[in-house]
């Protein structure tokens, strides 16, 4: 299903005042809008299950139900995702930049890519340190005062095959993480890639000016007005849109290009 005016007008009028600013690092950059994920869902085919007046907001997958995300603003868990039939969850502290998240969610829109290459190579690659255990498990860390850890842990000693990810935003001195997210289960190789692509990269988000919500970040003029930056979401969308359309057309196995970029300075981040 296509996103309908009603949703594109309610987003352009949240924006039409934000002057779009370039913030980072982007994992201090705040939240941002849950629409970055939820518009790209919608247009791709996924329908809103949740009860009317419940305040969490439930979408489920259009593959005969398999996937499903819950947005739950009263929950630690703010993003929750999950396979239907329990052989994997997913779940994003509120403070998870949106980007990073969608870098999970979009690649379940998209499927595999032929660029894929794998979380640790992933982190590897970008210059995180990398400590792989002769147990399967290990731990990376980027580098800089504002550090990011993944580590992959077992969850049962007794079943050293069952692990799962916990990903936190280290604070610069002491204190508790700004977010965290935790994956357990048996993920699919090219969502955990996904996550780390959006992870890794050093491009900055767009955040409006004084974004109140941001830990640290930096911002500078991003050169665009707030019109372009509502345009490039929904470029974005309905390049997702297309790239989900094609994907059912050709089977669920298809390695197709990614979508294109939507036109914007080369330094902006439209993911």
């Amino acid at each position: 299903m296509a996103l309908s005016p009603a949703q594109r007008a309610s987003y352009s009028h949240d924006h039409h005042s934000k002057i779009p600013f370039l913030t980072t690092p982007r994992h201090l950059s705040g939240p941002g809008d849950p629409r970055h994920v939820t518009h790209a869902l919608l247009a791709s085919g996924w329908s809103v299950t949740s009860a009317p007046g419940d305040p969490r907001t439930a979408l489920t997958g259009p593959d005969h139900a398999r996937h499903q995300l819950i947005l739950d603003p009263l929950s630690t868990s703010y993003w929750q995702i999950e396979s239907a039939d329990w052989s994997w969850y997913a779940s994003f502290g509120r403070m998870v930049p949106a980007e990073i998240v969608a870098g999970f969610t979009d690649r379940l829109i998209a499927g595999p890519r032929r660029s894929d290459v794998g979380i640790w190579e992933r982190m590897a690659t970008a210059g995180w340190s990398v400590e792989r255990r002769p147990d399967g498990t290990g731990e990376s860390r980027s580098s800089g005062p504002h550090r990011l850890r993944a580590e992959l842990v077992q969850l049962y000693e007794e079943d050293p095959k069952r692990t799962a990810w916990r990903i936190e935003a280290l604070p610069k001195y002491h204190g508790p993480p700004a977010w965290r997210m935790w994956i357990s289960g048996a993920i699919p190789e090219h969502l955990l890639d996904g996550l780390a692509e959006q992870l890794v990269t050093t491009t900055p988000v767009i955040r409006g000016m004084h974004d109140p919500e941001s830990h640290g970040a930096q911002q500078e003029p991003s050169g665009l007005t707030p019109e372009q930056a509502v345009a490039a979401h929904f470029t974005r969308v309905d390049a997702l849109s297309r790239r989900a359309r094609n994907r059912r057309r050709t089977g669920p196995t298809a390695s197709l290009p990614a979508p294109a970029a939507p036109s914007a300075p080369a330094s902006v981040s439209l993911r």
